[in-house]
Order: C-alpha cells, then sequence, then structure tokens
C-alpha cells in the first residue's frame, strides 16, 4: 500500500522526507540527504522512469501516464510493503482517469506553505523571476518534467510526470479526497513548533504502519534536519534531488515574501488565492 507525501513544490516535502528518513534510520547508520538503498525509510518519486519503462508505457504522451496511473500504483505495491511515495500531482482525476484509489492508497501527508513564500523559493529554485512563478501558481496546467541528469539523451529520456494545477487546485484535490484520511501540515507550523507537528505526523503514521514512537528519536531526527544542518549537508556533499546548479536548501524562512514581492504581485495571489488563503490563517 502507498502512503503519500504530497505538496505543491517548494512547500516543505523534500523537509518531511528527510526527517522520515532519520527517524526510520536503521541503528548504527549516520544520516545523509544523500542516502539512497541503506535506509528503512525512503520516498520513491511518482511516477520513476524505471518503472514506465518496465511496464513498456509510452512516457513520451503525459495522456498514457495518466491512464496508467492505478496500474503503475498496482505495480508497484505488488511487493506487499508500505510504499512512500513522493507527489507534486493533484489528487486529480483525468477523463474518468483518477491519481489514486483506495485499493492502492493506505493514506498521506499533504504539506501545504503560504503561495507568497513559494514564489520566492521556486522563484530561486527555478531561475525564473517572480512574475513568471506566480504564473506557475494560478496556472491550471501547469505540469513537472522528469529530466534524467545522467542520460546523453535527453529528449528520450525527458517526459511530464505530473500536472500539478495552480496552487489552490493541488492543495484542494487532497483535502477533498474521501478515499482515505491525509493528514494535513502547514510549513509554518513546523517551522514554529517542529516538535510538536513532526510527533502528529508519526502519530497519524502509527495508525497505519506498526512502530512505537520513541522521543529520543525524534529529537534526534529534528537535529538531523534542521535547516542549518541539510543546508550544511548540501554544500559539503552536495544534494543529488537538487537538478539545477543553485542551493536546494536556501533559507527555509516564514514571510521571506514580505522582503522579495511587489505588492501587486502579492495582491494577485491573495486575490487569486482569497478562499483558500484565509481558512489557513495565510490572509
Amino acid at each position: 500500500m502507498i502512503i503519500w507525501i504530497a505538496s505543491y513544490p517548494k512547500s516543505g516535502n523534500t523537509w518531511v522526507r528527510m526527517f522520515l528518513r532519520s527517524y526510520f534510520l536503521p541503528e548504527g547508520k549516520s544520516f545523509s540527504i544523500n542516502s539512497k538503498g541503506n535506509n528503512a525509510f525512503e520516498a520513491l518519486n511518482f511516477p520513476e522512469l524505471k518503472t514506465l519503462q518496465e511496464l513498456n508505457i509510452d512516457f513520451n504522451k503525459f495522456e498514457n501516464i495518466v491512464k496508467n496511473w492505478v496500474s503503475i500504483q498496482d505495480y508497484i505495491n505488488l511487493n506487499n510493503k508500505i510504499n512512500f511515495l513522493k507527489t507534486h500531482n493533484g489528487n486529480f482525476t483525468i477523463n474518468d482517469f483518477p491519481f489514486t484509489n483506495t485499493a492502492n492508497t493506505a493514506g498521506g501527508i499533504y504539506i501545504v506553505r503560504d503561495p507568497r513564500d513559494v514564489v520566492i523559493s521556486m522563484s530561486h529554485h527555478l531561475n525564473m523571476n517572480n512574475e513568471s512563478v506566480v504564473e506557475h501558481l494560478i496556472t491550471n496546467q501547469h505540469e513537472i518534467a522528469h529530466i534524467d541528469k545522467n542520460s546523453k539523451k535527453e529528449k528520450q529520456d525527458s517526459f511530464k510526470k505530473s500536472i500539478m494545477g495552480t496552487w489552490s487546485m493541488n492543495y484542494l484535490s487532497w483535502k477533498s479526497y474521501k478515499g482515505r484520511k491525509i493528514h494535513f501540515v502547514r510549513y509554518e507550523d513546523l517551522i514554529n513548533n517542529p516538535k510538536n507537528e513532526f510527533l502528529k505526523i508519526l502519530e497519524y503514521l502509527k495508525n497505519i504502519i506498526n512502530f512505537d514512537i520513541d522521543e529520543q528519536k525524534l529529537n534526534k531526527a529534528i537535529i538531523d534536519t534542521s535547516f542549518d544542518n541539510l543546508s550544511k549537508m548540501e554544500l559539503q556533499n552536495g544534494f543529488i534531488e537538487q537538478s539545477w546548479k543553485r542551493n536546494f536548501f536556501r533559507k527555509g524562512k516564514i514571510g521571506d515574501w514580505k522582503e522579495s514581492l511587489d505588492n501587486k504581485l502579492s495582491k494577485k495571489i491573495e486575490d487569486t488565492f482569497h478562499k483558500e488563503m484565509k481558512y489557513l490563517g495565510y490572509i
């Protein structure tokens, strides 16, 4: 069964995954942001190129991925394990093809962040101006492409893997999902009270998978994945998930938009997403 770790980009998805990686670290292993294959916890991207190739899905057409969302998850779940999967996809149904179903999904964690701060973080991450990023947030059909950094055949190994929708559509698609209980967490609450919020995440997961909550491990995982420590690790060893030659762990601040976002752009965001932002306490 799948437990989704979902969010709009630059909202804390990686931070939550790093925390869980540290918390579920096997005894005697050291935490690393680039750790692969030697952890009890690993959240894979959905969908992965390897899986699409194994299932002979023509990933050059995004509609083929949409048609096979559920069958890909059926295939992943053949291992009869709990599979943590990362996604920025909205929990949409497109042309009668649902993103997931209760046969494949056990639960999910959705992280939401003030869209004004998302703009600043994404602007740096993608090396785009704020105006262009705002258009991304309010554009219905915005998609995420996968590019295999190690491939010399970029055209063949690049494909559109996710459709995010607008910032509010993405959030609401998971909020309105009735198939399973989804745990929601605000990025800002993670910043202000990490122990309380990460404990809530562990308590949610404990209802799905069998493990004991250990306060010592919780405290260590919070220290391991503090923003300062993650930034330090990236500076020392790089971060394999970063596609661009820019720091992934940059600031992680709350309210960075107040100093960096033009008033017209912040108002555009607030007017577009007023209902959701008010509900979430952002305005």
